[in-house]
């Protein structure tokens, strides 16, 4: 990579880098929206995956008014180029790492609530990742006092707050409640299970009664007639 010297290599390298992060972007989105489970979070994701696909494209534009051409993919010879994506010249690693987290969490065994749950947090970790990114582009934009260029920018800064903001709306209005009334309906199923009471065993045949009280009362009987049998001979 070429040394960057000035402030305008700077925001061309930041404007790169967006590039590949919309990319990849591209490439996830249909996997999240496949897995979600909520209809107007399908919608949510569905909806910007097109702008997100729009984005992309205001970012070539803006490199025709820095004088860039279209960005390219990057020529690592002829077998990587086989496989290469249409990221462009940079690769976008902090993106890269939201996505693979992203993909492990839609990877878990969830409950279809609480995975909405989880694709909402995925979302608007690269959602604020993309905030900051284009903020700072734009910041370095109006800097070089680059209007046609800001302007442009602060079009997918405000796409991008709409996003999050809607992804917030969903998560606080509806998603997040259906997550938690969802382990609430697993955890009354336990208890439950644990309340029932017990089966009522048999009852028990009572015991034989003893016969010693019996011997004991003839014992006495035969005692008294010997003493009576004594008295009258008397």
């Amino acid at each position: 990579m070429p040394t960057i010297e000035t402030l305008e290599g700077l925001l061309k390298h930041e404007l790169k880098d967006l590039y590949s992060a919309e990319t990849q972007i591209i490439e996830a989105l249909p996997k999240m929206i496949e897995a979600a489970f909520n209809d107007d979070l399908k919608k949510a994701l569905q909806q910007h995956l097109t702008v997100t696909k729009k984005q992309k494209q205001r970012l070539d534009d803006i490199q025709k008014l820095l004088g860039e051409e279209k960005t390219k993919p990057e020529n690592k010879g002829f077998f990587a180029n086989l496989f290469s994506s249409n990221e462009g010249e940079e690769h976008c690693k902090a993106m890269e790492g939201l996505i693979k987290e992203g993909n492990r969490l839609l990877g878990e065994d969830m409950s279809p609530e609480v995975m909405d749950a989880a694709i909402i947090a995925a979302a608007q970790k690269i959602e604020h990742y993309e905030i900051s990114s284009y903020g700072t582009a734009r910041a370095f934009a109006l800097q070089l006092q680059l209007s046609k260029v800001a302007d442009l920018l602060q079009q997918t800064l405000n796409e991008e707050y709409e996003a999050d903001d809607l992804l917030t709306e969903l998560a606080l209005s509806d998603v997040n409640l259906e997550a938690e009334l969802t382990g609430e309906d697993e955890n009354d199923i336990v208890l439950e299970e644990k309340e029932q009471p017990a089966k009522k065993q048999a009852p028990k045949k009572a015991a034989k009664k003893s016969a010693a009280p019996k011997k004991a009362k003839a014992a006495a009987k035969k005692s008294n007639k010997s003493k009576a049998a004594r008295g009258n001979k008397k």
